[in-house]
């Protein structure tokens, strides 16, 4: 039987292999670290359909039914770019999901699977008797590639919301992680594009696709890891005690608090205090303090201390930047008072940091017991 395979793999199901590897390790960093269910749920769903694109791709070895593994990577890699659009605007204004009246863009992609079969309907695009074929897929490739392009123009229309993460404080990693994830769905869509008009033969716009997904999920990898760290975990204590000592308000309040730290970055400005966090939060310092002490479980300067020591230790991972730099950008007024925190929190210097913990140890050191 044509479904019985042999041992070898070609080049393009090695690559699909380590693409969907690459993928699930981003879900299962997300999954790990994810503290609200609402804010992951794109993310989660856009490296999730990556990671059935990977597998999809590899599963056409299966002959025998290569024409609906075919349909469900066509309907995978045309539902990528509509995510997109959801996942750039959501990481541009920070945690919050876009509006829901932006979800529209989700309706591209039935709409698509519905415009192809009514072309099949109307122009006999398959033969007689023939559900699914090769030219019908032409045409849902086709369709695919449109739907996505028009999801990234969509985008335009919120130009003025890049701007402003441009400039915004700590804004400019995700600003480049959005234009990774613009760039890497544009291109995917003018491959499918071009493979659907002839342009390409089916295996190279399927090679060039997956290469371009490798190439994105390792560069969405890195920046998603800076952009989105968990530098400082919640409080040990047990979630129903938390439960007991805040309300709801208060609940929502340190919600805030880990996303302005987190998102934002707030804790970059030097001068940045209690009485600062407590203007933006329109709350008074006393229930400021408060919450921080009973949701993080340390008060206000160690808070801000852990985070910025997190930023330092992966900036200490490139040689090049002096220490003195790294005071200054990770948020401290003076290398004594970074000194100080740094051996506080590590209970080593930052120098003697950057000695145990080069580049290439990264991951080591990430691994190794606090």
């Amino acid at each position: 039987m044509s479904s019985i395979l042999d041992n070898s793999f070609s080049v393009i199901e090695w690559l699909s292999i380590t693409g969907f590897a690459q993928s699930v390790l981003i879900v299962v960093y997300v999954i790990f670290r994810v503290r609200s269910w609402k804010q992951a749920s794109l993310a989660l769903a856009y490296f999730l359909v990556m990671a059935a694109s990977f597998a999809l791709q590899f599963a056409l070895r299966l002959q025998d039914y290569g024409q609906p593994i075919r349909l469900a990577l066509l309907l995978s890699r045309g539902l990528d770019p509509l995510l997109c659009y959801l996942l750039v605007l959501q990481i541009a204004r920070g945690a919050d999901l876009p509006d829901a009246k932006q979800f529209w863009v989700l309706a591209l992609a039935p709409l698509s699977l519905l415009a192809g079969f009514m072309i099949d309907r109307t122009a006999n695009v398959c033969p007689a008797g023939e559900t699914l074929c090769p030219n019908l897929f032409l045409w849902l490739q086709w369709l695919g590639a449109i739907s996505g392009g028009f999801a990234m123009l969509a985008l335009w229309g919120h130009k003025n919301i890049f701007a402003t993460l441009r400039k915004s404080k700590g804004g400019l990693e995700r600003y480049w992680l959005v234009l990774v994830l613009i760039a890497a769905n544009a291109g995917a869509s003018g491959i499918m594009f071009l493979g659907s008009v002839g342009g390409l033969d089916q295996e190279t716009a399927d090679a060039l696709l997956v290469v371009l997904g490798i190439a994105f999920v390792y560069l969405a990898s890195t920046m998603l890891f800076r952009v989105y760290p968990s530098p400082v975990q919640l409080s040990d204590q047990p979630t129903r005690f938390t439960a007991q000592t805040m309300t709801a308000e208060e609940q929502a309040l340190a919600d805030r608090i880990k996303t302005l730290m987190e998102v934002d970055k707030l804790y970059h400005e030097q001068a940045f205090s209690r009485a600062d966090l407590a203007r933006e939060l329109h709350v008074s310092e006393n229930t400021l303090s408060r919450v921080i002490n009973v949701a993080f479980g340390k008060s206000f300067p160690r808070l801000l201390n852990e985070f910025r020591v997190e930023d330092a230790k992966r900036m200490l991972h490139s040689p090049e930047i002096p220490v003195q730099v790294v005071a200054s950008e990770v948020g401290f007024n003076s290398l004594a008072s970074f000194n100080r925190a740094f051996r506080d929190i590590t209970s080593l210097t930052p120098t003697q940091y950057r000695q145990a913990y080069p580049a290439d140890n990264e991951t080591a050191e990430q691994n190794a017991p606090a």
